[in-house]
């Protein structure tokens, strides 16, 4: 594989690898053969959009009416006076519409919705909105769930503390329902979020953490919310198999928390997906008395290059990662990986410089991937879960 080196008895990398180095026009790289099945026969994979900063980072939520997705840029330095941001940093908001006819795609920012809406990162769909989880500032601005409407351009704060104690730095958001295509009124929907201390330890922009780093189901109907999962380091992308049964959870830790480490990440940690079994409330229960769970955790997937973020579904049960280039299937063999940045040069003569993903979302006809300073466009055969 493109990232899988062999080491000599004292640890370190001899340069050799396993598989060939693919050639640079030659992003999709199979471990199986079943990888086909997911990519189809003709696979294509452009840059559809640029930017001289980090704007394509996280979230990706598809909007059907519209043909628009909504993403969030990476943190940014805020310049100069600039009054559209009230804080030293900022991430925006943006969008994206797929209504291109000659393959120009136009995005831009979305103004800030609320005073609360302060650095947003992952998101989903939810109740005909785009739920966001927004990690917020210091003690100024809390942590929260916040929905945005995308045609009144309202947003509505849904949740901002765990009974009475601020969340860290909410990371991403998925919604249980009772599975793909099948009608769930929203008053059996839960919404399913993670909150590790980024904020605190690594980005520097919120205050010491009053809550470990733990994964959270919400009912936004009654306002009740429990934790349903604890023991991760950080723990972040989060996403649902097409039957509801299993819910996936990546844990970060690799990324060490030391601001001295000069090797800020740590070989030891977790760069993980964990998969757990999803206990689902009896129908027409109380949700304040009769809650989902998240029962069985194991280790699902560990991923050879760094750790993955964001987390995407097929409509076959594939899990696909970003973590630069991972897909597996249901039961967690590695079937190949879409490598990003090919079209990148770096120092190395022939040798690109690469990119990561934190997130992406799939559209119709393809995988939109998020790598930064340019957004993928992957045209592969398999269609996403959360595609209506």
């Amino acid at each position: 594989m493109w990232s899988t080196f062999y080491v000599d008895a004292n640890g370190s990398t001899t340069g050799a690898r396993p598989f060939p180095i693919p050639p640079a026009s030659q992003p999709f790289v199979a471990e199986s053969k079943a990888f086909y099945n997911v990519i189809g026969t003709n696979p294509s994979l452009s840059v559809i959009a640029q930017a001289s900063d980090n704007q394509f980072h996280e979230a990706g939520v598809y909007i059907s009416a519209t043909n628009e997705v909504y993403f969030t840029s990476n943190i940014l330095n805020k310049t100069g006076a600039n009054e559209n941001y009230q804080y030293p940093i900022y991430a925006n908001f943006n969008k994206v519409s797929l209504n291109s006819t000659n393959g120009t795609y136009e995005w831009q920012v979305v103004p800030q919705p609320s005073s609360q809406f302060v650095l947003p990162n992952g998101g989903t769909y939810y109740n005909g909105k785009v739920l966001m989880a927004i990690q917020g500032y210091q003690l100024n601005t809390p942590s929260s769930l916040i929905a945005f409407d995308p045609f009144t351009q309202r947003a509505e704060t849904l949740l901002n503390n765990f009974y009475g104690r601020p969340f860290n730095s909410l990371n991403d958001v998925a919604v249980l329902t009772r599975g793909r295509n099948i009608k769930t009124p929203v008053g059996e929907q839960w919404v399913f979020f993670t909150d590790p201390t980024y904020g605190y330890y690594l980005q520097k922009f919120k205050q010491y953490p009053r809550l470990p780093s733990q994964v959270y189901a919400f009912h936004p109907p009654t306002g009740t919310i429990r934790v349903v999962a604890d023991g991760l380091q950080k723990p972040n992308g989060i996403q649902f198999s097409p039957d509801m049964q299993t819910c996936y959870i990546s844990d970060t830790g690799l990324l060490s928390e030391d601001p001295a480490d000069s090797a800020p990440r740590d070989g030891s940690g977790p760069g993980t997906i964990y998969a757990y079994d999803v206990v689902y409330p009896e129908p027409g229960s109380d949700p304040t008395t009769d809650p989902p769970a998240l029962i069985n955790k194991r280790l699902f997937a560990f991923a050879d290059n760094v750790a993955p973020d964001g987390i995407k579904v097929d409509t076959d049960g594939n899990v696909y990662g970003g973590c630069f280039d991972g897909v597996w299937n249901k039961k967690g063999a590695l079937l190949g990986k879409i490598l990003l940045g090919l079209d990148v040069p770096s120092e190395i003569p022939g040798v690109p410089a690469g990119r990561g993903c934190a997130n992406m979302v799939f559209v119709p006809g393809g995988l939109l991937m998020f790598a930064e300073d340019r957004m993928y466009l992957a045209r592969i055969k398999a269609k996403g879960a959360l595609l209506p």
